[in-house]
């Protein structure tokens, strides 16, 4: 019997015997149609119902996360069947919206942008520096954020909300533990809190270890031998060998640890004000770069050794919260925050005494004032943001057999980079009628960079200093129409732009000895978008739910990989090799279109099935047609859910299409060495999970869990590390 068939048995005999179980039981499950009155904050820092606003929004609530409960935050997302991850290594995990991705999608946790000044535009996995344990919900806001929150929210704004402070009197604790089989993976996570009438506090402490990932045994042929792990690096007697793996589905060097934090206290003195200090952070093993890892020539391993050291991130907040009603507010916030975060990057070649650092310390410093006023028909936001950026690169060798250090080129400029930005935004939204809501913003952008290079050992060609200043527009037009309670239609336009930052002025990178050298180019300009989207949110009967909506972006100034000269010479001499140059540059216009589409279907008020699929096409136009890189192939997620009082269960399947050799951009981030001779072959997973409450007061629940039951091998797309293949799960988590 084939997969397929295995897939389709399952599933029928899933359904049969939830259906059945209805007979038995009569409890209702949340209804989706309740979504066009979730309160939401991310859209316009303000809480608004999702059924004001012209846009695709998701929302992730505790219950959701609790459910779902995934081994890390970008895992989570994935479960959303609405967000595509990309993943170098096992600590990796870097969303896609809309056909962006890195720096082109903004991270944001209660109100403070995670975005720094070294965010790259390749692959990202900073989301897991948030731990979902101290998650109050997930917001996924798609489409251009630029009004809001100003540069690289081009593809959507993932707004993260930590737990919520209660005034209810008392002390609460939560503990949470898990276990996976796929890579032993061991979670252990606690939460504290205590609160009074004018007092609450709120604490959570997560550690989690990762062993190596096995992928699955069931492998497609189309999937040929990658990501085999056939043999692996090894050092003994002071020398780099070469052992063979018995379980090549085992993908040894993926291991990793982590451990994650937070901290909130609040002070309410009144009914209208509210004070809030909060500190989040995070530290991670050493994370192996498993992709780099992977690779070889010749059967030999190009790399000893490649991973991320330690990352290192805190960050410590104060917000005023004011709803007294005044001339010019009935609602003020202001956020300062600071943020600490250490990132370094050591690799050594294989066979060679030479392991290389390269470290980054970057300090951020924000300060955003937001006011809200309501005056007739017009609620009016408006607000001021300044962020500065501190960036500071050092790097050395050592030799591992004598211990020696020496000089080693930097990832930044040498002598510190600086970036900062100042804006001012204004956002009103009109209610012409009851059932019309028109809403329109404006936001202006000012930033400043300079980079300082001291030490021209390595590179004699660069300059002193590279600065530059840039000024971006953005706004924003939408139209809701309220077709009845819990029915809309949608449209809106607007434009997003992402400022050229430190990773893209000052970064040196040999991408591969002998291959590419990419230059610092200090003419860039800001990437900018314009974006149209027309969507509906309704409920057709009773028991149908569907939501839609078609997007189209024009895309001018992107900023991609591309040949350059230096000196009217094409390539320079490298570590003793003739290399060519490439640089950033804005040389390329395109444009991305796509869809969305998601339905729900109530057998009765127990049972739902949902479904979603996700559709993106982009192109850049130049002197030829090309495809743009981050590009998703189809994906999405079908599920069949069943909720009884104290039980929850479902069964679903996330899948995705084909990427194709054609649809890779060979010069970006697509990685096709990390994939098959023919692109991406097609995947779906079968997974089911299960969560009971046990005792009246429901303070102790136990989870079950069975991922990628079939085993099926699959690798997500531009990926460099293959995915789980079958995981039992258990999870025990308690109230007291």
């Amino acid at each position: 019997m084939d997969s397929i068939a295995r897939y389709k048995i399952l599933f029928c005999l899933s359904l049969i015997l939830s259906i059945l179980s209805t007979s038995l039981f009569a409890q209702k499950v949340d209804s989706t149609s309740n979504k066009m009155e979730e309160l939401v904050i991310s859209a316009d820092r303000f809480q608004e119902k999702i059924k004001d606003l012209p846009r695709q929004i998701d929302v992730l609530s505790k219950k959701q996360i609790e459910l779902w409960n995934k081994q890390n935050t970008a895992d989570l997302l994935q479960e959303t069947g609405n967000v595509f991850i990309q993943k170098s290594q096992q600590g990796g995990g870097s969303p896609v919206m809309r056909g962006f991705e890195a720096n082109r999608i903004l991270l944001v946790v209660d109100g403070i942008r995670l975005n720094n000044a070294i965010y790259r535009s390749g692959h990202l996995q900073n989301i897991l520096r948030i731990d979902q344990n101290m998650l109050q919900n997930v917001e996924l806001v798609y489409g251009p954020g630029g009004l809001v929150y100003g540069s690289d929210a081009m593809g959507g704004v993932i707004h993260f909300s930590t737990q919520k402070p209660s005034f209810n009197k008392g002390i609460t604790g939560n503990y949470s533990g898990r276990f996976s089989t796929v890579n032993s993976e061991i979670n252990n996570s606690i939460s504290l809190g205590y609160s009074s009438n004018k007092i609450s506090f709120s604490g959570n402490f997560t550690a989690s270890n990762y062993g190596d990932l096995r992928q699955g045994k069931n492998r497609p042929s189309s999937m040929g031998t990658l990501g085999l792990r056939n043999f692996y690096q090894a050092r003994e007697a002071n020398k780099d060998i070469i052992k063979q793996n018995t379980s090549p589905e085992l993908q040894i060097g993926s291991a990793y640890q982590q451990k994650n934090g937070m901290a909130k206290l609040t002070f309410k003195p009144s009914t209208k004000q509210q004070h809030t200090l909060e500190y989040i952070g995070s530290i991670s093993s050493n994370v192996p770069r498993y992709d780099r890892l992977s690779e070889s020539k010749k059967d030999t391993p190009t790399y000893g050794e490649w991973y991320y050291g330690p990352e290192k991130f805190n960050l410590i907040s104060y917000q005023f919260e004011d709803t007294k009603s005044r001339l010019i507010s009935n609602q003020i916030k202001l956020t300062s925050s600071f943020q600490s975060i250490e990132e370094s990057r050591v690799s050594r070649n294989f066979g060679s005494s030479k392991r290389t650092f390269r470290t980054e310390n970057v300090k951020v410093y924000s300060l955003n004032l937001d006011l809200r006023k309501i005056i007739g028909i017009h609620e009016i936001k408006y607000g001021l943001e300044y962020v500065l950026n501190d960036v500071q690169s050092k790097a050395n060798a050592l030799n591992i057999n004598t211990n020696a250090i020496s000089n080693a080129s930097t990832r930044y400029p040498d002598g510190g980079s600086t970036m900062w930005w100042t804006a001012a935004y204004l956002n009103i939204n009109q209610e012409i009628t009851p059932k019309l809501i028109l809403s329109e913003g404006l936001r202006v952008s000012h930033t400043q960079l300079k980079s300082t290079f001291k030490d021209k050992t390595f590179y004699e060609f660069l300059p002193n200093t590279i600065e530059q200043k840039n000024t971006s527009l953005c706004g924003s037009l939408g139209l809701v129409y309220l077709v009845q309670k819990n029915s809309k239609v949608y449209a809106n336009i607007g434009n997003a732009f992402r400022t050229p930052n430190v990773d893209d002025m000052g970064k040196i990178f040999d991408s591969k000895s002998g291959s590419a050298m990419i230059l610092p180019n200090p003419n860039l300009k800001p990437e900018q978008s314009v974006s149209a989207e027309i969507g509906t949110l309704i409920k057709a009967t009773d028991k149908l739910s569907i939501e839609a909506n078609v997007f189209y972006t024009k895309l001018w100034n992107a900023i991609l990989t591309q040949k350059t000269t230096l000196n009217d010479s094409d390539s320079l001499i490298y570590d003793g090799k003739l290399t060519p140059v490439y640089s950033l540059q804005n040389s390329q216009n395109g444009y991305q279109y796509g869809l969305n589409f998601q339905v729900a279907y109530y057998f009765s008020t127990k049972l739902v099935l949902q479904s979603s699929i996700n559709y993106t096409y982009g192109r850049i136009i130049g002197d030829s047609v090309m495809p743009i890189d981050h590009i998703a192939p189809l994906f999405g997620k079908t599920s069949l859910t069943y909720s009884y009082h104290k039980i929850q269960a479902s069964l679903y399947s996330l899948y995705s299409g084909t990427k194709k050799l054609k649809d890779y951009y060979l010069n970006g981030e697509d990685n096709l060495q990390y994939a098959t001779p023919t692109g991406m072959p097609s995947w779906y997973t079968l997974n089911i999970q299960t969560s009971y409450s046990f005792l009246k007061s429901n303070t102790l629940r136990l989870g079950l869990g069975i991922e990628n039951i079939l085993d099926r091998n699959y690798r997500t797309f531009s990926s460099g590390i293959s995915s789980p293949g079958r995981n039992f799960w258990i999870n025990v988590a308690l109230k007291f």
